[in-house]
């Protein structure tokens, strides 16, 4: 302002603004008129100042002066009061120097009208009263305008130039001597107070550019709070600090929000107990969480290491609060809302240890409780039961009734298994329909019960969308560290012990014991051999008649499949064909004996038929068992009446849909079938007249019975007699003295097959005895 001030002082009388600070201009000019109270005071007192001269001396013109000078105050009041109505923000140079010339030329004019007023009394008059009055006047009136036009030094010189000097002059020309004296001093007078109001309007100009420094200064700081403010409140974090007494210095709002806080404890100055004291108080953390921070606090203060905490809020917010050391011994602190991101983390984790179907914990948290169940075996010698659980019949609940089923299935197996052990023990699924607990007890009587536990529950029908699922479990155990020290071992050894539960029959419990583990390597080297056996050749067919209990003649040869070893002799089926079902080599091998069976048919007495036993598994490939009874046929040329396909029970069991629609196809081809081993499963009656069976087989524990069980002779009495009535034959296996093959025929059976009529013996040995002919063997 200081420039424009003095662009206002040479500016003369320039009608234009340019080059003008119109705004200091306009403020400048708005001075002058900010205060009427002083105009009307003063204006008084410069009517008066003639108006008692007049009382003194009488003399007209004082009178007239009078008047001139009353007329000069309401003219500058009138101006005065038309301004202030007025809203200048607006106003032009032109304007605003029309305004500011009104102004100069009526104080001008009052101060010539008194000048001159005090002129006269000094020259005109010798009246001390009209002198004093005049001379007390215009010195008053002049120095009232040095203090209040200070900033207009010119506009002041003129005041009192037109006040003082016909003061001077009329004291200089008085008739009183000293008066001249007076009158020289009033030169003085005149230019001691322009040289104050030039020091006064110096000060004036410094203030104005201080003024106008701090002012921008203001405005400057006032937009960095502003950026600072902006800054501090878009940030996520909560933001507060706090100086060396703990009390806040600045916070942003999402601290205020995170927090529940009033904006009165948001204020500058508020200290960090009274905002502590209002979150216990409404609950918002808890006075162990308040005990916490504090230590923190202290840790800060004294280390001058930031440090952070985790509280959890009453409304569910997890806020990790972090402490920093800040500028002059305070605190910084920083709240970040942690919620969304520990959920993630959460769920991240929870997905990496824990099954996401079952909400079991899963192979990887297994291996970490297990090497930790380890380590406190090392550290406190507390030993500790592994069990192996696996679903029996699972398999097949998944494939025929679907994924979606089997899923349901393994989240209520869950459940009901939660349900069955102990919080503190620790069951995982391990992948599949398998299951492992790692039971914290060293009792052998512990262990067996909540096993058997397991067991029971899962022996309850499953109940998935209206359809009733049979599962049930075996479990394998095997106890640490007796069984084994490492988790590898007690894993193997459990897995052996369930293997036995399961060949045992399943729906139990095994422990596992050392010889578990010898039948398991000789097991191991079967398979080995095994496999090496479908590759060489080294399997063979061994054929047993079936006859004619009426005409005592062959009618069907069973193929019964051997194995040769090379250092353990004849291995039983019995031994090698359950391991061949586990293994998965069943399926090649059911389709090399189709073939083999065949071709072997095709060469011996025409008419004769050939029985082949079919593995459950093997119609879980329908397409690939069809394809091969095809190939089988038309590579043997045999005719499709002469096979007999020998199936179980199991396999009705187990998907009868499936079961049934490979049986119809495979019977479009014009293969027969047979139910083999009935009376040892379930042996429903039904399966008799609802599946497409040509013949039924009667184990031969009912045979060895015969003479001394009535339960015996009644069920190969009551399957004959259905038989008969669906156009079946009966077959009775395991015949071995005349007196059983008498019994059977008695009670109605057609065919037999047993030692009584041949044991299962090579092709060659059958074409070397035989020749081509039918074989009697009354």
């Amino acid at each position: 302002m200081a420039g424009a001030l003095k662009r206002l002082m040479t500016a003369g009388g320039r009608e234009q603004g340019e080059n003008i600070d119109l705004t200091g201009y306009t403020l400048l000019v708005s001075s002058l008129f900010s205060s009427p109270a002083s105009i009307i005071p003063g204006g008084i007192a410069g009517i008066l100042t003639p108006f008692l001269c007049w009382i003194s001396t009488g003399m007209d013109i004082f009178m007239s002066l009078t008047i001139l000078v009353t007329l000069i105050v309401i003219l500058r009041i009138v101006t005065v009061i038309a301004y202030r109505r007025r809203n200048h923000a607006n106003d032009s140079y032109a304007q605003t120097r029309r305004w500011d010339r009104d102004y100069f030329l009526g104080a001008t004019a009052f101060s010539a009208a008194l000048g001159y007023s005090c002129y006269v009394a000094l020259v005109q008059t010798d009246d001390p009263a009209a002198h004093i009055t005049s001379v007390a006047s215009t010195i008053a009136l002049a120095s009232g305008y040095v203090a209040r036009n200070a900033g207009r030094p010119k506009f002041v010189a003129v005041q009192l130039l037109t006040f003082c000097i016909p003061m001077a002059i009329g004291l200089i020309g008085a008739h009183n001597p000293y008066y001249r004296y007076i009158g020289y001093f009033a030169f003085l007078y005149v230019a001691a107070n322009i040289a104050i109001t030039n020091s006064l309007h110096r000060n004036l100009l410094a203030l104005s550019d201080a003024n106008k420094q701090s002012k921008a200064l203001a405005s400057a700081l006032h937009s960095q709070n502003l950026t600072l403010d902006a800054a501090l409140n878009t940030m996520i974090d909560g933001l507060a600090m706090f100086d060396r007494s703990l009390k806040l210095a600045v916070s942003n709002a999402p601290h205020s929000t995170l927090y529940g806080l009033p904006e009165t404890l948001a204020l500058p100055g508020t200290p960090l107990t009274a905002i502590a004291r209002f979150l216990v108080e409404r609950q918002v953390i808890s006075q162990e969480q308040l005990r916490d921070i504090r230590t923190a606090l202290t840790e800060v203060q004294t280390t001058q290491q930031a440090t952070s905490r985790e509280v959890v809020t009453r409304g569910g917010l997890v806020l990790v609060v972090t402490l920093a050391p800040a500028a002059e011994g305070g605190i910084l602190m920083l709240t970040e809302d942690a919620t969304e991101r520990k959920a993630t983390e959460a769920r991240i984790e929870q997905m990496a240890r824990f099954d996401e179907l079952t909400g079991l914990a899963n192979r990887f948290e297994y291996t970490t409780q297990i090497n930790e169940t380890f380590a406190k075996l090392e550290r406190t010698g507390d030993g500790f039961a592994l069990l192996y659980l696996d679903l029996d019949g699972f398999k097949q609940v998944n494939d025929s009734l679907g994924h979606d089923i089997g899923d349901h299935v393994l989240m209520e197996t869950a459940s009901r298994l939660r349900g069955a052990i102990r919080s503190n023990d620790m069951l995982a699924r391990f992948g599949g329909d398998e299951f492992l607990l790692i039971l914290p007890s060293a009792d052998h009587l512990v262990v067996t019960a909540i096993a058997q536990r397991m067991i029971d529950v899962m022996s309850k029908a499953f109940d998935v969308d209206g359809k009733t699922v049979y599962v049930t479990a075996s479990i394998g155990i095997a106890m640490a560290p007796l069984d084994g020290a490492n988790p590898a071992d007690l894993l193997r050894h459990a897995d052996t012990a369930l293997y036995k539960a399961k060949s045992a029959g399943r729906n139990m419990l095994m422990f596992f014991n050392p010889a578990m583990a010898e039948e398991m390597m000789e097991r191991h080297e079967i398979e080995v051999d095994l496999r090496k056996a479908c590759v060489d050749g080294s399997l063979e067919l061994y054929y047993q008649p079936i006859i004619d209990l009426k005409t005592q003649k062959v009618v069907s040869r069973e193929a019964l499949m051997r194995w040769r070893h090379p250092t353990r002799g004849m291995v039983p089926p019995s031994v090698f064909i359950p391991i061949a079902e586990q293994s998965g080599l069943i399926a090649g091998m059911g389709d090399w004996a189709i073939r083999q069976a065949c071709r072997d048919a095709a060469s011996w007495e025409p008419g004769i038929g050939v029985s082949v036993n079919v593995s459950p598994l093997q119609f879980r490939e329908p397409r690939r068992i069809v394809e091969t009874v095809k190939e089988a046929l038309l590579a043997s040329q045999l005719e499709s009446r002469r096979l007999m396909l020998e199936v179980t029970e199991s396999l009705l069991i187990e998907d009868d849909k499936l079961a049934l629609s490979v049986l119809d196809e495979l019977r479009a081809l014009g293969v027969t079938f047979a139910l083999d081993d009935f009376g040892t499963g379930y042996s429903s009656l039904a399966y008799l007249s609802t599946y497409p069976f040509a013949q039924v087989k009667i184990d031969q524990s009912f045979a060895r019975e015969v003479h001394t069980n009535e339960a015996s002779k009644a069920v190969i009495e009551a399957v004959c007699q259905l038989a008969r009535r669906l156009q079946m034959n009966v077959v009775v296996e395991g015949i071995e003295t005349e007196q059983q093959r008498i019994a059977v025929q008695l009670l109605g059976a057609h065919r037999a097959q047993g030692f009584l009529f041949g044991r299962p013996e090579a092709l060659a040995s059958i074409k070397g005895r035989n020749g081509s002919g039918n074989r009697s063997v009354a």
